[in-house]
């Protein structure tokens, strides 16, 4: 703010006319009745320096904080205002599958009695059983499953078992294929015995039994479970749950070498179990909840001409900048809606929703909204600038706080992976950038006064003025015009009492802005006191004034620390001079 240093005027008039009643009166006479002594000082006009200012450069009138800070290169006051925004971390649970048992198999007879032997004593084996379960307690968030994967595999058991009376001495396979349920994702393990081609194991000359009905095992590793490769081709769980429904079988041949004196029968049977496994790692449609907590942009350390009641902002183009790493291989929609408060009202002053928004895949993205659609952060693949006509509703009168929620969600219908069971967090955080440009609906009040004139109009109590002027001569280099209104001006008496007697006038002048920021513009105003009352206007000892600083010509030029004004000459005035009643 500034203060105008008013020089002391009056006391050098007081003596000027005190010089000149001692010479002009003559005691001898009664001059209140016998000579009108009413005289006139000052001619047509009455002119009385009241002071000038030195050079009030924007850094001096306004105070940088936290908030308002100026530009290093450019010298532009900004406000900024950074910090994060919480984002709980998402997870989707692991998914357990129990354990799979094969429904029984049809026993086959391969020797002796019933026995369809060849002469070489193999007997054709084609036989299926069903190989499935229900799987319960998935994530909400597993929408539709195409594959499931395991960090640790599943043992596979197949298992052929032996019956009967019959004397042998092998049992072996002659191209026996173990068809196992397309769904499974296999691979060759340490205990496997056969070749494993796809989902089929096959079994070629191996001994199956060396006699005694000992039964036959090998084993294979189950990595996942596939279910299908794109939307639409998986399992959709229903309430949590969903059947995994597979069919395993087995066909071919074996053969068995009977022992002497062989007699009765020999029955072949399969069966498979697969042991408990929990699943980490899921591509399908997955859709998890992400929360974004409710977030206040406190702007608690504003400078006082921002804050005042009468304050408009048209920002050229504020910025408001959310940046997010998102940890998903899949885009976050976003939905923002923003609410500027003051005062601790309850109602907004402004309320503003920005819809569709993407947070990239696998990516840090920084999302501007902005009044213009453009910014000051550079090209990139995931910088995307957002156009917002009304975001400057939220600058119009400068808030408290900004209060930020938004909606955050997968809506993905395809397939990406996610790792089950692990947190995914989302580093978030916002960047508030308002440069202070203005254009034409810009309001900025300055409050400002002239004190301790009661020292000097007191002198002149006797002296008969109605009016009085006050003259501003101004040079300006600030890309705004400052006025002072009429009914911003509040006169008060020495006391601090105000004066309601004087009416005040201006002569709708302006102090005209510098249209380029740098360039001095000269330009004057007057303020004109009148009052009915004699003696009025000598009680002045404080005229206080709101001087409004608005949008010219000079529209989108941006406020800088080292533009300046100076008020080169101040002076009161009396209109046509004053008269003195001696009297």
């Amino acid at each position: 703010m500034f203060r105008l240093n008013v020089c002391p005027f009056a006391g050098a008039l007081a003596l000027s006319l005190a010089a000149g009643m001692a010479s002009c009166v003559d005691h001898a006479y009664d001059l209140d009745r016998d000579i009108d002594m009413t005289i006139s000082v000052g001619g047509e006009y009455l002119a009385i320096p009241a002071g000038s200012t030195d050079t009030a450069y924007l850094s001096k009138l306004i105070d940088e904080g936290d908030l308002l800070t100026v530009d290093g290169a450019s010298h532009c006051y900004q406000l900024t205002k950074k910090d994060d925004v919480s984002v709980q971390p998402t997870s989707v649970k692991t998914v357990e599958i129990g354990q799979i048992e094969s429904d029984e198999f049809t026993p086959v007879n391969i020797a002796g009695a019933g026995a369809s032997a060849e002469a070489d004593g193999s007997v054709s084996v084609d036989n299926e059983a069903d190989f499935s379960t229900t799987v319960t307690g998935i994530d909400e968030a597993l929408k539709e499953l195409g594959t499931l994967s395991a960090e640790t595999p599943g043992r596979l058991t197949v298992t052929f078992s032996f019956e009967g009376t019959y004397s042998y001495s092998e049992v072996r396979a002659a191209a026996l294929s173990i068809v196992l349920p397309d769904f499974l994702t296999l691979r060759e393990g340490a205990e496997t015995r056969g070749t494993l081609s796809g989902n089929t194991l096959v079994l070629d000359g191996q001994l199956l039994s060396g006699g005694g009905n000992a039964p036959f095992t090998t084993v294979v590793e189950v990595t996942g479970y596939r279910f299908g490769d794109r939307a639409g081709q998986g399992i959709v769980p229903v309430a949590g749950t969903m059947d995994i429904n597979g069919r395993m079988t087995v066909e071919g041949r074996v053969t068995t070498t009977a022992a002497a004196g062989s007699g009765g029968s020999l029955t072949f049977t399969p069966s498979a179990v697969l042991e408990p496994m929990s699943v980490n790692r899921v591509k399908g449609v997955i859709q998890p909840d992400i929360e974004v907590d409710p977030t206040d942009i406190l702007l608690d350390d504003m400078p006082d001409f921002l804050k005042d009641d009468d304050t408009r902002l048209d920002i050229t183009n504020p910025t408001i900048a959310f940046r997010a790493t998102n940890t998903l291989d899949t885009p976050v929609q976003l939905n923002v809606a923003l609410a500027s408060l003051r005062n601790g009202e309850s109602d907004p002053l402004a309320e503003v929703e920005v819809d569709a928004l993407e947070i990239d895949a696998a990516a840090t993205t920084v999302i501007v909204l902005s009044r213009l659609g453009q910014s000051s952060y550079p090209d990139g693949a995931h910088v995307k600038n957002v156009r917002v006509d009304d975001i400057n509703s939220l600058w119009e009168r400068i808030p408290d706080r900004i209060v930020v929620d938004m909606q955050a969600e997968v809506a993905n219908p395809d397939y990406y992976e996610v790792d089950l069971g692990r947190d995914y967090d989302m580093q978030a955080d916002y960047d508030v950038l308002v440069p202070l440009s203005f254009e034409k609906g810009l309001n900025i009040v300055y409050n400002d006064s002239i004190c301790d004139l009661n020292g000097d109009l007191s002198d002149l109590d006797q002296v008969d003025f109605t009016t009085l002027n006050l003259n501003f001569t101004a040079l300006n280099t600030i890309p705004l015009q400052l006025e002072v209104k009429p009914e911003n001006v509040t006169l008060t008496d020495l006391a601090g009492r105000k004066i309601d007697d004087i009416v005040v006038a201006s002569d709708g002048n302006r102090v005209a802005e510098s249209t380029d920021g740098s360039t001095p513009v000269e330009s004057s105003f007057t303020l004109t006191f009148t009052t009915a009352q004699p003696g009025v206007l000598s009680r002045i000892d404080r005229i206080a004034f709101k001087v409004t600083a608005v949008p010219g010509q000079a529209l989108s030029i941006p406020l800088r620390d080292n533009q300046w004004f100076r008020m080169t000459k101040m002076s009161l005035g009396a209109p046509g001079g004053v008269k003195v009643d001696l009297n």
